[in-house]
C-alpha cells in the first residue's frame, strides 16, 4: 500500500514532500508517479492572487492512503475530485466516514484544516482532482466577512454529512479541465488560471451562502438518489453535440420512474433535464467561439443547427448577447 501523511497548508512542499516519498524528481512544480504506484502526475500551482493549488491525476496501481494531518493554523482546501472506484474507497472527515464501492463519485466540498482528513482507496482507482488552499482572512477580501464567518463555521460543522451536496456539474468540470489543460507556452496562462479557480470558488461558495441562508437545509435525496442522479447527468452531458436520450431511456437506464428521475434531478441540477442540456449545448458553443478558430456558421451546424437563426436565438437566451457579438468582443480584447 502507498501511503502519504502531510499537512494542508503549502501545497509547493506538499509536491516536493511526495516526490521524495516516491523518490522521483520534481519538473516544473509537477511530480510523475512511478509505474509500481500509479500512472499519471500531480502538480502545484501558484497564481498572482495568493491561491494554490494543486492538480492529481492518476490510476492508483496499488490500494493506497493519503492522511492529512490537522493544523494549528486555520485553512480551508476547496476540493473537486472525480473518482472512478472499480472497488473501494473511503473519505474520513475527523471520525466521521464515507463509503463508495463499484461505483463513480464527482463532487466539491470544503474542507478545513482543523480536522484531519483522508482517502482510503483500493487499486486501479482513478483520481482526478482539482484542490484549491486559502485562508479565511483570503477568502473575506472577495466576500463579506460577517457571511465568510458565519457560513464556514456552520458548513465545518456538518462535516462529512455535507459531502454530497454538492456534484461536479458540466460547468464545473468545464472550468477544471481549462485548469488542467492550460498549455505552459500560453501567455496568458496565469490570467486564465486565476479566472477559472475564481470562477470554481465565486461559483460554489454562492450557492453554499444561498443554501446555509436556511438553517433546515439539507439536501432531500438519499446518497443512492445522488449517485444515481450523477450517472445520469455524466451521461447527458459526455458528447453535448449528440441528440440526447429520451427521458424514457434515461428512467430506464437510472432504475426510476420518469417522475422520480425528473424530480430528483432538477432537486440537485436545479434545472429540468433539457434545459440542462441545452445550457450544457450553449456553454460548450460559448468555449469555442473564444477560441477564435470556428465562426458562427460551424460552432451551429457542429451542434446540429441546420437554422443558423435558431442557434442565435437560443445562444443569446443563455448569455445576453449574440454568438456574432462575442466574436467581436473577443477581437477588441486583443
Amino acid at each position: 500500500m502507498f501511503e502519504f501523511d502531510y499537512t494542508d497548508n503549502n501545497y509547493e512542499q506538499l509536491v516536493h514532500a511526495m516526490a521524495d516519498a516516491l523518490k522521483v524528481p520534481v519538473h516544473n512544480d509537477q511530480l510523475h508517479f512511478p509505474e509500481a504506484i500509479g500512472t499519471g502526475s500531480l502538480r502545484h500551482i501558484h497564481v498572482p492572487n495568493g491561491l494554490h493549488a494543486y492538480i492529481m491525476d492518476c490510476t492508483m496501481h496499488q490500494d493506497w492512503h493519503i492522511h492529512v494531518n490537522k493544523s494549528h493554523e486555520e485553512y480551508y482546501t476547496l476540493r473537486f475530485d472525480e473518482l472512478t472506484i472499480p472497488h473501494s474507497l473511503t473519505i474520513g472527515i475527523a471520525e466521521e466516514k464515507i463509503r463508495g464501492k463499484n461505483t463513480n463519485k464527482a463532487l466539491a466540498y470544503l474542507t478545513s484544516s482543523r480536522y484531519n482528513w483522508s482517502y482510503e482507496g483500493s487499486a486501479e482507482c482513478t483520481y482526478k482532482g482539482l484542490h484549491i488552499l486559502f485562508s479565511k482572512r483570503w477568502l473575506a477580501q472577495y466576500f463579506e466577512i460577517e457571511r465568510v464567518e458565519e457560513v464556514l463555521s456552520s458548513y465545518i460543522a456538518l462535516k462529512a454529512e455535507s459531502i454530497n451536496i454538492v456534484p461536479l456539474d458540466a460547468r464545473y468540470r468545464r472550468w477544471m479541465k481549462t485548469i488542467s489543460h492550460v498549455e505552459d507556452s500560453n501567455p496568458l496562462r496565469l490570467p486564465i488560471l486565476q479566472n477559472r479557480m475564481m470562477l470554481l470558488i465565486e461559483r460554489f461558495f454562492s450557492s453554499l451562502f444561498e443554501k446555509m441562508s436556511n438553517p433546515a437545509y439539507r439536501l432531500p435525496l438519499t446518497h443512492e438518489d445522488i449517485a444515481r442522479v450523477m450517472h445520469i447527468e455524466r451521461l447527458l452531458t459526455r458528447n453535448v453535440l449528440q441528440t440526447p436520450p429520451s427521458i424514457q431511456q434515461l428512467a430506464k437506464i437510472a432504475a426510476v420512474s420518469e417522475s422520480k428521475l425528473k424530480k430528483d434531478f432538477k432537486t440537485m441540477y436545479s434545472f429540468p433535464i433539457y434545459e440542462y442540456f441545452q445550457k450544457a449545448r450553449m456553454h460548450a458553443a460559448q468555449d469555442k467561439l473564444l477560441t477564435g478558430k470556428f465562426s458562427v456558421k460551424e460552432v451551429a451546424m457542429e451542434l446540429g443547427y441546420s437554422n443558423l437563426s435558431n442557434f442565435t436565438i437560443a445562444f443569446k437566451k443563455e448569455f445576453g448577447i449574440l454568438p456574432s457579438q462575442l466574436l467581436s468582443q473577443k477581437k477588441l480584447s486583443h
